[in-house]
């Protein structure tokens, strides 16, 4: 089951960044894909640092390290936003 979830998910996300890349694709269709590909990222993003603060309670250091993981991969994220969208916009 496992393997299927992640191959689901992996065909949804490259054909979603792909397609939202392309400027064949219509608009609209464009940034509803860029809104779910974001809110998915913000959503995995939200959990690992809740579960992080969750995880201060019991354990300093564990908690510390999800929240770090969690601050890390949103500031990773919006750089690669930025990169992929932002900066193409411009050119």
């Amino acid at each position: 089951m496992e393997y299927v979830i992640e191959a689901v998910l992996d065909l949804v996300l490259e054909l979603g960044i792909g397609a939202s890349k392309n400027k064949k694709v219509p608009k609209i269709i464009r940034y509803l894909l860029i809104g779910l590909i974001m809110f998915l990222f913000i959503g995995v993003i939200g959990i690992v640092l809740f579960t992080g603060v969750l995880v201060l309670f019991q354990d300093i250091i564990g908690g510390i390290i999800l929240i770090a993981i969690g601050i890390i991969m949103l500031v990773s994220c919006i750089r690669k936003f930025m990169k992929i969208y932002i900066k193409k916009n411009k050119q």
